[in-house]
């Protein structure tokens, strides 16, 4: 992976961590924590939101589905930065938000970095 492919999937990566991050301190308090089935699908749709993102990049960038374990970690290493700064700062960046939502953020971003984990171990096609 050169450094521009670096700097191409943390920049999109660091992207879609922030609009996932924008959108649960926009609606995570009042909306998403006031039913679980709203927070859970929202959970996975920002899943996949981010999911997205990376195989955009990395088609663009024609990166082979075998090859994308570090492409995967560049682009998650800018949001798990990013995550450990705002669990840090919880109070002071939300403060409005209840302390019960430090944990339900950290499930909503757990279940966005797995996704992206477990896109990345996609295997090629087999030909026959």
């Amino acid at each position: 992976m050169s450094k521009q492919d670096g700097l191409v999937f943390g920049g999109a990566g660091l992207g879609a961590w922030a609009a996932a991050t924008l959108f649960y301190a926009a609606f995570g308090g009042g909306v998403l924590e006031s039913a679980f089935w709203f927070y859970a699908i929202n959970a996975f749709l920002a899943a996949a939101f981010g999911t997205f993102v990376f195989h955009v990049t990395a088609r663009l960038r024609h990166v082979r589905r075998g090859k994308r374990m570090l492409p995967m970690l560049a682009f998650i290493a800018p949001g798990l930065i990013g995550s450990a700064l705002v669990i840090g700062q919880f109070q002071t960046l939300m403060p409005s938000a209840d302390p019960v939502s430090l944990g339900r953020y950290g499930a909503f971003l757990a279940v966005l970095f797995t996704a992206l984990a477990a896109s990345a171990f996609e295997r090629p096609p087999q030909k026959a």
